[in-house]
């Protein structure tokens, strides 16, 4: 009975043993998300038909400040609102890209972005077939360096440049309509399925959190009362890294077929792209160089961050980052590719 007993005690043994090995082993092999799968494309009926693609378009927005915004309502009736924001400022210590730089990297964007498609099994369309196509002569834009493309707005300012110094193709969110909805149709019926590409590169990943706790006016007799009272409690960071995702604005990528409804494809995130590009992280802002500083003077916000760097670090890191991307974007197509 002891024998049995220890037995049937050491077969327990082994196989809790084994079990907890099996447990370790496969929570072990739980990959950790990666940056295909920040693309939110479960539901998409064209990605995995994708055989041959089309860029009629390739807009990118180089980010050159940023800034993150919270706006927080205390949970109780007649609670409390407040709004914080803290905006990362970038600068460049010797001199800044020219609207030629940042062509430069886009035009290598597309390039790579292309080159990533062919070798994935996903043909592609040469640039001087689209621009000649009916589809693109008649579609709005100019072609060209625009001498608008530094933008601002919501305490964000960005330069924006297209491949190829090619037209803006499509913009906002809603679909190709009319005459332009049918030449679209063309188009997808002679090349295959067609996009625009919208792109967004950040300098840093920027965060803020509020939490806000107030208290009533209460009467405590004999005239006296305690009064009214607000505390706020900010927790923000800055990490001086290049993000890569969609662009702001309600600017997405578009992409149709000549079968099927056409789509946005969106991201859940940004891609965050590893390596040290900054030469400084400052909330010292006598550091900056004197026209960028007088606009820190009346920003009603938390104190903004500085970071610098130069030039061509910046070109390196801003060329890895939409590599990156199209990356991704190459790995999830595969990945939902039907045969």
């Amino acid at each position: 009975m002891k024998t049995v007993t220890k037995f049937g005690i050491l077969m327990f043994a082994i196989l809790f043993s084994c079990g907890t090995v099996s447990a370790q082993k496969k929570k072990a092999e739980v990959a950790p998300p990666t940056d295909a799968s920040r693309f939110n494309w479960d539901k998409s009926k064209l990605v995995p038909k994708l055989k041959k693609l089309a860029i009629t378009e390739l807009t990118v927005n180089y980010k050159l400040t940023t800034t993150a915004k919270t706006i927080t309502k205390e949970d109780r009736s007649g609670g409390k609102i407040a709004g914080a924001r803290v905006t990362a400022f970038l600068e460049f210590t010797d001199s800044e890209p020219t609207q030629a730089d940042y062509q430069g990297i886009t035009d290598h964007f597309y390039r790579y972005f292309q080159k990533k498609l062919k070798e994935n099994g996903i043909d592609t369309v040469g640039w001087s077939e689209i621009t000649a196509s009916e589809f693109y002569q008649k579609s709005g834009g100019e072609e060209g360096v625009k001498e608008d493309s530094e933008k601002e707005g919501g305490g964000n300012k960005w330069v924006s440049c297209t491949a190829n110094k090619g037209k803006v193709v499509h913009s906002g969110m809603t679909g190709f309509a009319g005459g332009k909805g049918k030449r679209s149709m063309e188009f997808a019926d002679q090349f295959g399925t067609a996009a625009t590409f919208k792109v967004n590169v950040d300098f840093a990943d920027v965060m803020v959190n509020l939490d806000i706790k107030s208290t009533d006016r209460r009467d405590v007799g004999g005239g006296w009362y305690y009064p009214a009272t607000t505390s706020k409690k900010y927790t923000w960071g800055v990490h001086a890294q290049m993000m890569v995702g969609d662009q702001e604005n309600k600017e997405l990528t578009y992409i149709w077929a000549n079968k099927g409804w056409p789509e946005f494809l969106y991201q859940w995130n940004d891609i965050p792209v590893a390596g040290e590009y900054a030469e400084s992280v400052t909330e010292d802002i006598s550091k900056a160089r004197s026209g960028l500083a007088k606009g820190f003077a009346f920003r009603k916000e938390l104190d903004p961050v500085l970071i610098q760097t130069t030039r061509e670090k910046y070109i390196v890191a801003a060329r890895n980052a939409v590599e990156r991307w199209a990356d991704a974007f190459v790995a999830r197509a595969v990945q939902m590719r039907k045969g």
